[in-house]
């Protein structure tokens, strides 16, 4: 007589449950690895939009410099005639004052403080919508002081959520800790200097 040979049920079982172990551990981090990487391909899309936007808004109505910055509550006014135009969006909600762009993104907030700020949403409306995870925080600065304190260099007019006057000459393990330890808006300031990349020691884990 010919044996049969076959796996028993129970080492089917077994099997099964190790591979099941094993996508556990590793779906997660592919899935992880995935959505930075789709985070840092939207935060470089925007920035680089934004600064041609920027170029392209000074050809037609003058540098940055002459602009005023929009009294409390029109930020998102000035934003939609300023920097639209040149920017384009998908679909703009005017009652909430959110701008959708093509890519699934959005801007919001528009707060007037000493500057402009805005906050980047690289998943649109979907969840955390928590600063530093998909929330990142940006500054349009209408003089030579704050543009100096923001951004370590008063030619720029947009840019990240800085530290102050000491920002231009600050470590990157200073702000490691300022995203960590200070406020999370900063967290954008790191990015920026790791070219938008959410490396391994990026403080906030989303």
């Amino acid at each position: 007589m010919r044996k049969i040979l076959a796996f028993t049920l129970a080492e089917v079982l077994l099997t099964m449950t190790i591979v099941g172990v094993v996508a556990a551990m590793t779906i997660p981090t592919l899935h992880y690895s995935r959505v930075k990487k789709e985070y840092t391909a939207k935060l470089k899309n925007f920035y680089s939009r934004m600064e041609n936007s920027i170029l392209d808004m000074e050809m037609d109505k003058g540098s940055f410099r002459d602009m005023k910055l929009p009294p409390s509550g029109e930020g998102f006014n000035w934003y939609m005639e300023n920097i639209d135009p040149y920017m384009g969006h998908q679909y703009v909600d005017t009652t909430k004052k959110i701008v959708y762009y093509k890519d699934g993104s959005r801007l919001l907030t528009f707060y007037t403080g000493g500057c402009l700020d805005v906050n980047y949403d690289v998943n649109g409306d979907k969840s955390p919508n928590r600063q530093g995870y998909d929330w990142h925080r940006f500054l349009y600065c209408f003089t030579d002081g704050n543009r100096e304190a923001w951004f370590g260099n008063k030619d720029i007019f947009f840019g990240t959520y800085g530290s102050g006057i000491k920002d231009a000459g600050i470590t990157r393990a200073q702000m490691i800790n300022q995203c960590k330890t200070t406020s999370t808006s900063y967290c954008t300031r790191l990015l920026q200097n790791d070219q938008w990349e959410f490396k391994g020691d990026y403080p906030l884990k989303f």
